[in-house]
Formats: C-alpha cells, sequence, structure tokens
C-alpha cells in the first residue's frame, strides 16, 4: 500500500466516523479500545447493528456488558471461556491435575455460565457478553 492509498483510506475512515452521531462515536471508540478483530468502517457498522439486536446501544452499555473476544466458534471457544474464567475466579493453580483435568469445562458452560452469560458469533470470532 503507498502513502496515498494509506490516506485515502485514512480520508474515508475520518469521514465515515465523522458522519456519526457523538454517541455513536463514543461506542465505536469502546469497541476499538476493547477488541481486536473489528478493523473497518462495514465491520463497525455491521458489529453495532449486532449489538442493537442484543439491546446494547451505547458506549456504556458496551463497557458495562463486554466480557471478551476470542479468534473462532463454536463449542471449543465456550469451553476455552468458561476454562479461563473458572480460573479468573476459582484459581486452581494449587489444584492437582489429577482433578483439574476432570473438570467439563463443557459442561460447565451449558449448566451454568450461559445462564450469566451469551456468546455473539461475528466473522468468525466469538464476543462474550454479561447478561446483565
Amino acid at each position: 500500500m503507498t502513502a496515498s492509498d494509506a490516506q485515502a483510506v485514512m480520508t474515508a475512515y475520518e469521514q465515515w466516523y465523522d458522519s456519526k452521531d457523538a454517541d455513536t462515536q463514543e461506542l465505536i471508540d469502546e469497541i476499538h479500545d476493547r477488541t481486536n478483530f473489528i478493523i473497518d468502517e462495514d465491520e463497525y457498522d455491521a458489529f453495532i447493528d449486532e449489538l442493537k439486536a442484543e439491546g446494547i446501544t451505547t458506549a456504556d452499555e458496551f463497557s458495562d456488558r463486554f466480557y471478551g473476544e476470542w479468534e473462532g466458534v463454536g463449542d471449543h471457544i465456550t469451553t476455552k471461556f468458561s476454562e479461563e474464567l473458572c480460573d479468573q475466579v476459582y484459581p486452581t493453580d494449587d489444584l492437582p491435575d489429577i482433578y483439574r483435568c476432570a473438570i467439563d469445562f463443557e459442561l460447565v458452560w451449558y449448566q451454568s455460565l450461559r445462564y450469566d452469560f451469551y456468546d455473539m458469533e461475528f466473522q468468525g470470532h466469538t464476543y462474550f457478553f454479561h447478561r446483565g
């Protein structure tokens, strides 16, 4: 990409961003700060539409409910989410591997965590939100 191409891309982004109202700009900024996979104007617009369908319309709502993003989709992602969340809340560093390996984190998701969290798949990635 040449310098003039990069400048054109930046100008287009600035025009797109400036066309949004202040609340939407604040939401875009929050999404930008908290995610890694959403990178262009079309993706932001589509992601914001998905958020609206989930009842998230402001930066504060996003900040309060967003829990993280994971690369990929499927049961293995909710399993990884469950394991990482459990490690944060209930550290198992002192738990012997014989017990730690017996924990079914996929079952933890389906039996417990899915009532407090939900996952949203977007463009090949999974985003987790607290049910608020």
